[in-house]
């Protein structure tokens, strides 16, 4: 066959599609190969000349011939299949990067995908730029080379690992986080121990625990001393602010700080602000100012509490605009209005009779009343509770009934969002700790004193010696 010009090539590939695509009705099966022992596997099987006890069997996928000896094969079950055609196509076959070509297009219509790549390559090899080839196989053009998708990937930097393919600083960044997460799970276990010997062991070993502890220095071990022992009873909160004080480093700082914002115990949060103290760490006073932000009442006041015990002067603008905070709240009001009475149950009006709780139904034995609101943070719960029935009691003017039911249905009540204003004590104490003024919870009047006589970096007025 003659040497075709890249054009003729692209030509000769849109002929020979659609014919393949009529050929390629043939059913995707091959003969059945029945092992010894039990099993079999479908292919043709095709003589080893080289070993006479060995055969090949060429599989509908995979790119290489599976090799067995002739005893492990019990019998041959032929079908039909296109694995037939395949080695008659084969066999006949010219040395030309067309032909390997046409076979690699006629397998990849045939359901087999391996092989056609298989004679794609084999036409690159008798004719490095057969372009066609070059596109089956998803390889890209890079000035006069073509290129395969990992080559693509390796001109760009990247390098893969673990099935992936990523940047040499992605890969550093994988790497030390595996790494750490893997010496953290070690400190996890220590700690685990070393607590279990302080609770549990004989008073030698809990000295001895104990000491260990204080013996830590690593920062990569601060995160597995929160883990472990930040939830924990008041004596190990205390003991963990001891060990934290004890590791330099801005980690451990951060963890002091993130104890000091959740400790709702006043035994705890004396320890962490002596460590904090102590440390004087340059990123405290940020980290709190930025807690100042939090939607969370109790952490805005923590974060004042500690600032102001601190003596962080700096942080007064900030601590001002914290005077006041707001949240929603969903509660349930009377659909009569904000301020009437709550309506469940059946009934014209006010449900009930006196101050009792409020019936929501009934049978034939017994009655549900609610009972009365329970508050939480953010929501308003009803509980409910069943009383047998032993007949129907006369109501006030002679009518039949039971308590809390009128004559007509009322609306239940309705949840409603409120907006409800909190006075932080905390942020007004620290207030006036660290200005020695005291304006209250006026916003306005801080503001003012803050444009007229704040400064935030006092300091003593020099002394010219005398002569």
């Amino acid at each position: 066959m003659s040497r075709l010009g890249s054009r003729d090539r692209t030509v000769l590939s849109q002929v020979v599609v659609p014919v393949l695509l009529l050929a390629s009705c043939i059913p995707a099966r091959s003969d059945v190969i029945v092992l010894r022992g039990g099993g079999e596997i479908q292919g043709k099987v095709l003589p080893d000349p080289k070993k006479p006890d060995t055969v090949h069997v060429l599989l509908m996928k995979g790119r290489n011939p599976l090799t067995l000896q002739k005893k492990q094969i019990l019998k041959v079950v032929p079908k039909p299949g296109p694995l037939d055609t395949y080695l008659d196509k084969k066999r006949s076959l010219a040395a030309t990067a067309d032909s390997e070509f046409a076979l690699g297009l006629w397998c990849e219509q045939n359901q087999l995908p391996d092989l056609a790549k298989v004679h794609y390559e084999a036409a690159l090899a008798r004719d490095r730029g057969f372009e066609p080839a070059h596109k089956k196989l998803g390889h890209i053009q890079h000035g006069t080379q073509w290129l395969s998708p990992d080559e693509v990937r390796h001109l760009q930097g990247l390098v893969k690992f673990r099935g992936q393919w990523m940047s040499e600083e992605a890969k550093a960044k994988f790497e030390d986080s595996a790494q750490a997460s893997a010496a953290q799970s070690a400190w996890v276990r220590r700690i685990k121990m070393l607590r279990q010997a302080i609770v549990a062991g004989s008073p030698d070993r809990q000295r001895e625990a104990e000491g260990e502890l204080m013996r830590i220095k690593e920062a990569e071990a601060v995160l597995p001393l929160v883990k472990v022992l930040g939830q924990d009873e008041i004596p190990m909160r205390k003991l963990l602010t001891f060990v934290l004080g004890g590791i330099e480093g801005k980690e451990s700082n951060r963890a002091l700080v993130n104890m000091i914002l959740a400790e709702p115990d006043d035994a705890v949060r004396g320890p962490i602000l002596d460590r904090l103290k102590e440390r004087n760490d340059p990123g405290t006073v940020p980290q709190l100012v930025k807690a100042l932000r939090s939607e969370n009442v109790r952490v805005v006041n923590r974060a004042a509490w500690t600032l102001g015990n601190l003596g962080a002067v700096t942080a007064v603008p900030q601590l001002v605009g914290v005077l006041m905070t707001s949240e929603e709240r969903l509660v349930m009001v009377s659909p009569e209005g904000e301020g009437g009475n709550i309506s469940v149950g059946f009934g014209s009006g006010p449900v009930g009779f006196g101050s009792g709780p409020v019936l929501m139904g009934m049978n034939g034995s017994s009655l549900a009343y609610m009972t009365g609101p329970a508050m939480a943070p953010g929501a308003v719960a009803y509980g409910a509770v069943a009383v047998p029935f032993y007949g129907q009691p006369q109501l006030p003017g002679g009518g039949v009934g039971v308590p809390g039911v009128a004559t007509t249905p009322t609306r239940l009540p309705e949840p409603r969002a409120v907006t409800v204003s909190y006075q932080n004590v905390e942020v007004l104490g620290a207030l006036t700790k660290l200005t020695g003024e005291d304006f209250g919870y006026d916003e306005a009047a801080w503001r003012r004193w803050l444009r007229a006589s704040f400064n935030p970096n006092p300091k003593a007025a020099r002394q010219v010696r005398q002569p």
